[in-house]
């Protein structure tokens, strides 16, 4: 059985594993020149901060026995707290990330595996019982990537599953970091600030006495602002952030920003319609945009393609 996998994310990692672990001939196609998708880590200066997914959850069981085994001691738990509202959010969670970025993950997970960067796949053709991808005929063809590029791909609507926006703002102060909380978080969307995070809470991370935040806008004001000048956008964050966590002005290093056009599936959106046969989804196409959720999928299409294929 060969299969083609669409996106070297989380899922799409996942999914390959599983399957070449059983048996199975499986090529990754990513369109960009790093892996672990949404799971972005970059160097900021002197230092290493996390760009996409802030941290993870394990709940899971099955997640977590593999989590553990592919990451060994990169592994690490946040322990300052989360707050929203003033009050402690979701006291107690364990919350993960990797020493060496988030995107360490998918390097991780593609040891063993065929993947093939910048190859950006622009049809999925039917070839009989086959499928045509870049010129070769696969059995099946998983798509990893966000539904608006899945949709083009396998022929189908985009505005059956909504993906929402996010602009993101990194932050660097000369100032040390007092400890006492990790981030603050509002998840009712009304605020322009839904997520403020301070990357000196993973260890190791932030160098020199300073504090680098990486703030996270709203779908609202991501989707009015996605198309402005990023100097603009991220000013703005920037100065709502210093005034909501009482930070000086005059203490401001250097700073960045990213646009993520499609960072996360909408609450409560559909699935999408029944796909042609050989064609298959994973990531938060088909589930939440969490790690661990994205992971699960991954796992149950590897499992569904294995049962279809006998082995």
């Amino acid at each position: 059985m060969r299969i083609a996998i669409i996106g070297a994310g989380i899922s799409g990692l996942v999914c390959a594993r599983r399957l070449v672990g059983q048996g199975a001939q499986v090529l990754l196609l990513e369109k960009s020149r790093s892996l672990a998708g949404r799971c972005a880590s970059r160097k900021f200066g002197e230092h290493v901060v996390d760009s996409g997914v802030q941290y993870f959850t394990l709940r899971n069981s099955v997640v977590r026995k593999e989590m553990q085994s592919v990451s060994g001691d990169q592994l690490q738990t946040i322990s300052p707290p989360i707050f929203e509202r003033g009050k402690v959010y979701r006291e107690g969670e364990e919350r993960f990330y990797l020493a060496e970025g988030n995107n360490r993950l998918g390097k991780l997970l593609a040891e063993g595996l065929e993947v093939r960067k910048e190859s950006e796949v622009r049809g999925v053709l039917p070839r009989g019982k086959k499928w045509e991808v870049g010129g070769e005929l696969f059995d099946g063809v998983v798509s990893s990537a966000p539904w608006p590029q899945s949709a083009a791909l396998f022929g189908m609507r985009e505005s059956e599953v909504p993906f929402e926006p996010n602009l993101t703002a990194c932050l660097e102060y000369s100032i040390p970091w007092d400890g006492s909380r990790y981030a603050t978080l509002d998840s009712t969307g009304l605020e322009p600030l839904a997520w403020v995070g301070c990357e000196n809470a993973k260890k190791g991370r932030i160098l020199n006495e300073k504090s680098v935040y990486v703030v996270q806008a709203s779908t609202s004001y991501s989707r009015e602002h996605l198309e402005a000048d990023p100097a603009l956008w991220i000013q703005d964050l920037q100065v709502r952030f210093e005034k909501e966590w009482g930070l000086d002005r005059e203490k401001r290093g250097v700073t960045f920003g990213h646009r993520w056009r499609y960072a996360r599936r909408s609450r409560g959106a559909p699935p999408p319609s029944a796909l042609a046969d050989g064609l298959y989804l994973c990531g938060d196409s088909v589930t939440d945009s969490r790690v661990e959720s994205v992971w699960q999928s991954g796992i149950e299409v590897a499992e569904l393609l294995l049962a279809k294929g006998g082995l």
